[in-house]
Parts: C-alpha cells; structure tokens; sequence
C-alpha cells in the first residue's frame, strides 16, 4: 500500500469538496484565506494523485422510492470471494459493497422500494451466484447518518503531517 503526503490545507480542501461538490475554487479559496490559483493547483495535484477520484451528485433514493435499506452479510467458499464480488457487482439493488472480517466475508448494503422487492432480492437473485453459501439479512429501521466520506482511503499519521494510505487495490 502506497502513502500519499498531503498537508492541513490539502485536507481542508478535500473536506469542503466533500461537502459540496460543486463549490467553486473561489469560495473554498475565501474560507481558506489563500488565492484561488493555490486551490486550484492543489484540486488538481489531488485529482491526478488519484486522492479525488471523481464528482458525483448524490441522490437521497427514499424521494425515488427507495425506502427500504438492508444490510446483508454473505457467507461465500473463501477461493469464490471475487466471483460473488463480480456479480453484486451488476445488481442495481447493492449500493455498497465490503469484504470485511468477523461472521461475514462480504457485507452488502442494499436499498429497494418494497419488503416484496428485498424478499425476491433476497430469496431469487441471491441464490443464483452459487457460491454463497449463506446470508443473514438485516433492516435499518433508522438511518442517522448517511453521507460520502474518503472511500477507499485511511487517513494515517506519520512524522511529515496527515497522509492517506491507498486501500483501494
């Protein structure tokens, strides 16, 4: 795993992206007291470091309809791990997927519109990857945060300031 270096204003850059990102160069730069060519520079030195990875607009899926959210916990033969990761892959339901460690190999989050549709989620497209062997579901009655963070990322301490260790290979 590499280490990347990034400084205090680096990570108050990133947190203000994180929080909207669509804020301009200009506002980040008047919150930070600097010019907007040092923000600039430094989105961009971030972007190709591959620290920022993309833009995306966020979508709250309960105003679609996706009311219901779910947590499974897969239990998959320990050599089959990437094929099942393949196919949650190309399911339109799983919204987040982890290989973790504890009871579970791989935990999935999914968000669906009815019980009906987390019940055939669960009872007919599941059992069509073989390969798992077991899962345990469970249905968030509240969800009291939900937001984007560093995906893929760990920030890390090190004697030169704040780093962030590349966990996502």
């Amino acid at each position: 795993m590499s280490s990347v270096k990034v400084d205090d204003m680096d990570l108050k850059i990133l947190e203000s992206l994180r929080r909207n990102g669509r804020v301009s160069y200009r506002e980040v730069a008047e919150k930070l007291g600097v010019g907007v060519a040092t923000v600039y520079k430094r989105v961009k030195r971030l972007e190709k470091l591959g620290i920022i990875r993309g833009y995306t607009a966020i979508i709250d899926e309960s105003k679609l309809g996706k009311n219901i959210v779910g947590y499974i916990g897969l239990e998959v033969r320990p050599v089959d791990t990437n094929k099942v990761l393949e196919e949650l892959l190309k399911m339109d339901e799983v919204v987040e997927i982890a290989t973790v460690t504890g009871t579970f190999d791989v935990l999935i989050k999914v968000k669906v519109k009815s019980l009906d549709e987390l019940w055939n989620f669960i009872y007919v497209k599941t059992p069509k990857i073989k390969e798992i062997l077991k899962t345990t579901t469970m249905i968030a009655i509240n969800v009291v945060k939900d937001e984007l963070g560093c995906s893929g990322f760990n920030a890390i301490d090190n004697k030169h300031g704040i780093g962030f260790r590349d966990t996502s290979h």
